[in-house]
């Protein structure tokens, strides 16, 4: 007579200890600082992007060029300033800002945001460039 342990049991008891190992993490407090500032630049919708391009770009590994993971009050703005789904708006925003990283559609922005105050939009000026029309107000 061949006798068959069930594995099961002991797979069981391996998993109940392990487990709470794994879930660890995701029960801690977030440790990416957050940066909330007030910002111009140049918020773009389209393929597979939602960024936002800063005035005076970044210093070193940041690009300047940030993903927005939630757009908030700029949406209304965009939607009642662009025609059709993709394009680009002129804003002064507050707006929450993670530590250097990879975000974004293939981790390809250095930072990502989320904004929490719209202060201003407009379309882009096709004279010349918005940026330096703020840098000279200020």
């Amino acid at each position: 007579m061949i006798l068959i342990r069930n594995p099961l049991p002991q797979f069981t008891m391996r998993l109940r200890s392990i487990l709470p190992v794994f879930l660890l993490p995701l029960l801690s407090s977030p440790t990416q600082a957050r940066d909330e500032r007030v910002v111009s630049g140049y918020y773009t919708i389209g393929w597979e992007q939602q960024s936002f391009r800063v005035c005076g770009g970044g210093r070193g590994a940041d690009k300047g060029v940030w993903w927005v993971s939630n757009p908030g009050p700029m949406m209304r703005a965009y939607g009642d300033l662009v025609e059709g789904d993709w394009g680009t708006i002129f804003v002064t925003v507050r707006m929450d800002r993670t530590d250097l990283g990879n975000w974004g559609h293939l981790g390809g922005y250095s930072r990502s945001v989320a904004v929490v105050e719209l202060i201003d939009a407009r379309r882009p000026s096709p004279e010349r460039d918005d940026c330096a029309r703020i840098r000279e107000t200020e």
